[in-house]
Order: structure tokens, then C-alpha cells, then sequence
């Protein structure tokens, strides 16, 4: 239940008494937190349990404005009751028609504060248990849904001798083409009696059953003699029930399929097989069917372990039916790419895996790509109430030194950590070789893209500004790469780069982007304005010995401020290979003069000896951090812990991802010093972002 949390601001110790007695008579439950505005600007509260916040405004006009303002800004989606004298509420109400502000009355008489604070709170109530109950629906037809398209066994609906609808399976139980509808027409597979008399060896005093549906006995399991549209005939068991649909008594058949692979004997699919929260498969099955490919004389296979990053913390902020609802989506999200034999399954809390016995290798990375691809690219939830997630892949594929389900899902697995240690998102496929790698996706025709881009100049740059919060002086602009095909639309990063990075042609990548950076530094030196441009930097190309010199000699020829250029560097190869980063930084700062960024930060600490190592200039915070910072109070104690080491260190920091006011606010008073995000611009071809009014 939605807790009963009210946050007074503005309030003088007598009136908050006066509103706490009355609400008491209410409701004791309800419980209220005073903030002064500077407290709410220093976050010095947990906001997270507030469902309803009060202001109390004085009548001064500016006072009033800035104090809204600044309330609305904390608070976009919460509901507010305006307290103020009546004379003033006459004069300005123009100003309180504002879609959150849902009353605006006086303290006096205190009851009807509190009237209008209780119909609040209840309607609050109603909502939330009026989508419990529509999750609750949604969930039972969702799981429904699910088993009877992932179960062998047949399900058939009928009234009055038609076919109302029935799964897949029915119809292969039958020999019944798969793509022909079936509903509507008439049930002429129980229309002849049987006069076959059968024993079963299992159970000899099951005999004569016969095949028609109305000597079926009702509610039971018995084992019937079933014959096929081909004229096959084999034993199965049945089990007839009825059910009212649209207020039509209608007859529901369970049919067990006997050639789908079970350890039961007779019976329906084993419904310990499925996860009852997705529908899916489950762990178990996975471990069975795997189990199974490999005792084939020649296995093959691809398996998949799919991640939720960051899955715990999400799971403490959200309720179980909205969490429900993104494990969903998520899960459809992977069966739209996902082959129909494939094998998805829900393999444990955040984790999913996706088995193929019949994709190529390159076939099944491909979809492993558009999985990831999608979900870093889904809004989860509603307006009210949006998160954006990314999830980490490890492949493995049987070869023959795989003999058990458990080494294959061991060696994605490891893979799976593999791509969340370097910052979630990502794929890796497992070598058992060396180390696991990252997926190479269709190497040979995305290599083809990116040389011919490079041949044709098919290379478009764009900007996007990161924001200092305090220094207006500078503009500041992150280059972003793209590649336009033979209709001059962008190919997406995530279609080029792993590639780029494996065949090494980032590195010719990276030398244009340095050249198109470097005639827009003269440029705009030429014009007057002071600009910083934050280069990303691929470890396969600062390892490479031309584009160093190739770097060190158009500083010089072209005779730039190097100080213009912040190489980006991912930090997590600050423990993959600090010897050649090392190197690399003593070259940017001392021959050339360039600045340093560590990118991707916050999933390993920082400390004062590193910075100073490593001579950083700039910490860019990951943006999975600042995706709704409001609720999530861990991802706040990560970025104030990055804080307060770079201010020891004068290094500035800068968060990603912001694309709302109420996550530039909070960072704004955890004192990040600049930011980057959709909400100040999407990434343009042109550099015309209006530094000086960015308040």
C-alpha cells in the first residue's frame, strides 16, 4: 500500500501542530515531514515515501513564484496542496492552474485542509488498488498466455461441436497444418466412436475408452486412444472439463502430447518446467533440454545469459507488479528476436537465458545485438513512472569439450560478468582460450560499411553540449560518430564499433574524427569563441603507435590550444592495461598538451591516488546513474562519493543520461559540476547550444 507520507515545506512549528492534530482524527497513520526551502535544495530528506506535499506561501509575489518554482521542480509528478490567505488566493489564482496543484484553500479552518489532504490520500488508495487488480488480471492471462503457447500439450475450446480457438500444439497433436484457423469450423476429431478394445501394460484395468467427446467423463484424467488426420494412431491421456465464455457453456480439452520429451509418463507438461511469473520456462527445463542436445551424435548449439544490470536496486524501488511488467516486456522483447525453436527461459530473479540448436553462430549474435540493441533503446513503464535499462549478454557455444548443460551456462556466465565489469550493456561471447571476448557481429560485412564509409567520406559527426553548471565562459561539445548509408541516414553505433574495435579500423575511426575536431577547433579559434571538444578514445587505438604520431604532429602543425581536446577514455581499462594507459596519458599531457576524461565511471571506486596517477582532468559518471535519481538513493551515494574525491582533487565531474529537471536539481545539489543528456540536446550536426542561459 502507498505509504500515507506528507512533506510540509515552509511551515512554522504552530501550524504544522495545528494540521498534525487534525489529520490524527483521520487517519493515525498518516506522517508528516517538515522541510525548510533550503533543506529540500540540500536533500537532507529521503522524498522517496512522499505521496502529497503541502507549501505554505505568504502572499509575497516573487517569494511565492521562486518557492513554486523550485517545489515543482523537485516534485513533477506529485500532487500539491497550495496553502495561502483567501485575500491572496482571490488575487493571484491565475498562478496555481498548474496540472500537479490539485487544491489551493487557507490554514483556516484547519478541517478542511485536512478534508481536502484525506480525499487525496484516498483517492491515491483507490488507484493503487485498482491497478493491483488489473496487474493481477493482467499477470494470471499474461501467465495463461504464456503456457499454452510454450507447453506440448494440447488445449482446445469448444461449444456446441465448433472449435473456438485451441494452441499450436493441438494442432500437431493432430497432424492439423499450424498456419490454418481452425476456429469456427467443426470438431471432427472425437466424431467416431472407437471400437477399439485396448490394455495398457502400465495400467491394465484402463480399457475400451472411447474417443468421443460425449463419453468423456467429465473432470477426470483417462487415457484414450487418439487418431491422427493422417490415420496415426497412438494412446494418450485427456482430460474434458467445462467452463462458461461469454456465457456460453463451452467444453475445454487438455490433450497430452505423448512425442514431446518429458520424464512423466502420462500426464500434461510438468508445470515445475515454467516460471510462474513470466510464463517462461524456467532453470530446470533449461538444464533438461540442454541436457538433452548434447547427448545427440554431432551437438550444436548457442546458449545466452541475458542480465539486468542493476536489477537489485531497481527491484527495492518499484512494486512487484510494475517490476512484473518489465520482466515482461523485457522477455518479449527477446522472443521478437529470438528464432520460434528457440529455447528462452527465465533462469533465475534478473536473469534470463535463450538457447538455439539450429542458428548459425553469427545468426544467433545477431540477435543477441538487437536484444541489447532494443532494450538500451525501451522506455520501461509510463510517464508517471519510467525507468531505461540495459542488460549484459555472455554467449557460449557447444563444442566438444562441452559434455553437460552446466560447463556451457558456466562459460556464459562467466562471459555475462565479463560485460557487466566493463559497465553493463554489453556483449561478450566466452573463449575458453584466453579471456572472453567482445561479440563480433557479422564481422566480414560490417567491416565492408566502415572501409567503405571511410573510402567515400560517409563519416558524419555529431555534437552534443555538456553543460558547466557554474563556468559559462567555455563551451563544451561531445563528438559523436556516426556512419551514413547509400540513403545518408545514420547506421547506429552499436552496428559498427565492436567490429571497428576487433579489426582494428576504429583506429582510422578515431585519426578522422581527431582531424574533423582539430578544423573545427581553428575555426572556431578564428571566430573568437573558446570551445572544448571530448573525444572518445578506443584502447586499440591509443595501443597504436601511426595515430600517435599521427596525433602529436597535426597538434603541432596545425598549431591548435591542445587544451581543447579531452581524449575520453573508458575506465575500465584502467585495470585491464594501466601500463600502456600510462604511457598514452604521459604522451596527451606532456607533447601535446590534450586533457583527459575517464568515461563510464561509478562501478569501481575512485580514489585520491588514482586521480593523481593518472593525471584526470574530467570523471564523466555513467548515465545509468542519473536515470531516475529522484527514488534511488544508492545511485545519489555514488555520485556525492564521486564528488567529494574529484573536489580534493580539483577534478570536475560530469553526468550522462540527464533528461529530466528533477535529475539536473538533484545533481545541481549533490554539486556535480556539469552535465550531458537528451534534456539540454539531443546530439545535432551543428554547434549552436546557448551556453550562456543554461540556469
Amino acid at each position: 500500500m502507498k505509504k500515507r507520507n506528507i512533506l510540509n515545506i515552509n511551515f512554522e512549528q504552530k501550524e504544522n501542530t495545528l494540521i498534525g492534530k487534525e489529520l490524527k482524527k483521520i487517519d493515525a497513520d498518516i506522517q508528516i515531514t517538515t522541510l525548510s526551502l533550503d533543506d529540500l535544495n540540500a536533500q537532507t530528506a529521503n522524498l522517496s515515501a512522499i505521496g502529497l506535499v503541502l507549501i505554505n506561501l505568504k502572499g509575497d509575489t516573487d517569494t511565492d513564484k521562486y518557492l513554486l518554482k523550485q517545489v515543482k521542480n523537485h516534485f513533477v509528478h506529485f500532487p500539491i496542496i497550495v496553502i495561502l490567505d483567501a485575500e491572496h488566493i482571490n488575487k493571484n489564482s491565475a498562478q496555481y492552474k498548474v496540472e500537479n496543484i490539485i487544491d489551493v484553500r487557507p490554514l483556516e479552518p484547519v478541517f478542511l485542509v485536512a478534508k481536502s489532504i484525506e480525499r487525496e490520500i484516498k483517492s491515491q488508495q483507490n488507484k493503487y488498488l485498482a491497478h493491483q487488480i488489473i496487474s493481477q488480471s493482467k499477470n494470471e492471462s499474461f501467465r495463461f498466455e504464456s503456457f499454452l503457447r510454450n507447453t506440448e500439450d494440447g488445449v482446445a475450446l469448444i461449444h456446441d461441436g465448433i472449435y473456438w480457438s485451441c494452441n499450436q500444439a493441438y494442432k500437431r497433436i493432430f497432424s492439423l497444418p499450424e498456419a490454418d484457423d481452425i476456429s469456427g469450423t467443426q470438431v471432427k476429431e472425437f466424431s467416431m466412436p472407437t471400437t477399439c478394445s485396448i490394455e495398457l501394460e502400465s495400467e491394465p484395468n484402463k480399457r475400451n475408452l472411447n474417443t468421443s467427446l460425449e463419453a468423456l467423463p467429465d473432470d477426470t484424467t483417462v487415457s484414450v486412444l487418439i487418431q491422427t488426420k493422417d490415420s496415426q494412431s497412438f494412446v494418450t491421456t485427456i482430460y474434458k472439463t467445462h467452463c462458461f465464455v461469454n456465457d456460453k457453456l463451452c467444453t475445454q480439452l487438455l490433450i497430452h502430447n505423448p512425442d514431446a520429451w518429458s520424464n512423466i509418463d502420462k500426464g500434461f507438461t510438468d508445470l515445475r518446467t515454467f516460471d510462474h511469473d513470466t510464463g517462461l520456462y524456467n532453470k530446470r527445463f533449461t538444464l533438461e533440454y540442454v541436457n538433452k542436445e548434447l547427448e545427440e551424435p554431432s551437438p550444436h548449439g548457442s546458449l545466452a545469459i541475458i542480465l539486468i544490470d542493476e536489477f537489485r536496486s531497481i527491484r527495492e524501488q518499484y512494486s512487484d507488479n510494475y517490476i512484473d511488467e518489465v520482466l515482461r516486456l523485457i522477455a518479449s522483447i527477446i522472443k521478437s528476436h529470438s528464432s520460434r525453436t528457440d529455447i528462452l527461459a527465465r533462469f533465475s530473479d534478473a536473469t534470463f537465458t535463450l538457447f538455439s540448436g539450429q542458428l548459425t553462430r553469427a545468426e544467433f549474435l545477431i540477435h543477441c545485438q538487437e536484444i541489447l540493441t532494443e532494450v538500451n533503446d525501451t522506455l520501461f513503464g509510463n510517464d508517471a513512472q519510467y525507468i531505461k535499462l540495459t542488460v549484459s549478454i555472455g554467449v557460449g557455444f557447444i563444442d566438444s569439450r562441452i559434455t553437460t548443460a552446466k560447463q556451457l551456462i558456466s562459460q556464459a556466465d562467466k562471459a555475462c560478468d565479463k560485460a557487466c565489469l566493463q559497465g553493463g550493456g554489453q556483449i561478450h561471447v566466452f573463449d575458453s582460450v584466453t579471456t572472453p571476448l567482445k561479440v563480433i557481429i557479422d564481422e566480414e560485412k560490417n567491416a565492408r560499411i566502415i572501409q567503405s564509409a571511410l573510402e567515400e567520406g560517409r563519416l558524419h559527426p555529431l555534437y552534443q553540449p555538456i553543460v558547466d553548471l557554474s563556468e559559462k565562459s567555455t563551451e563544451n561539445y561531445a563528438v559523436l560518430l556516426r556512419i551514413l548509408d547509400n540513403k545518408n541516414k545514420h547506421i547506429p553505433p552499436d552496428n559498427f564499433i565492436l567490429t571497428a574495435e576487433k579489426t582494428g579500423l576504429i583506429s582510422a575511426l578515431d585519426e578522422w574524427v581527431l582531424k574533423n575536431t582539430i578544423e573545427q577547433i581553428r575555426e572556431t579559434s578564428r571566430q573568437g569563441i573558446k570551445r572544448k571538444f571530448f573525444i572518445s578514445l578506443s584502447s586499440v587505438t591509443y595501443r597504436n603507435a601511426a595515430f600517435l604520431e599521427t596525433l602529436v604532429s597535426n597538434i603541432k602543425l596545425f598549431n591548435i590550444d591542445a587544451s581543447s581536446i579531452v581524449f575520453q577514455i573508458n575506465f575500465s581499462d584502467v585495470l585491464t592495461d594501466p601500463t600502456v594507459l600510462k604511457n598514452f596519458i604521459s604522451l596527451i599531457k606532456n607533447k601535446c598538451g590534450c586533457q583527459l576524461a575517464f568515461d563510464h565511471t561509478g562501478f569501481t571506486q575512485i580514489t585520491d591516488d588514482m586521480l593523481k596517477e593518472y593525471a584526470v582532468d574530467y570523471i564523466k559518471i555513467d548515465g545509468s546513474f542519473s536515470q531516475n535519481l529522484l527514488n534511488n538513493e544508492e545511485s545519489q551515494q555514488t555520485i556525492r562519493k564521486i564528488v567529494e574525491v574529484t573536489r580534493r582533487n580539483n577534478v570536475k565531474t560530469i553526468a550522462k543520461s540527464v533528461e529530466n529537471s528533477n535529475t539536473l536539481a538533484i545533481l545541481w545539489n549533490i554539486g556535480v559540476d556539469a552535465v550531458q543528456g537528451y534534456f539540454l540536446q539531443k546530439p545535432a550536426s551543428k554547434m549552436n547550444f546557448d551556453f550562456t542561459h543554461n540556469d
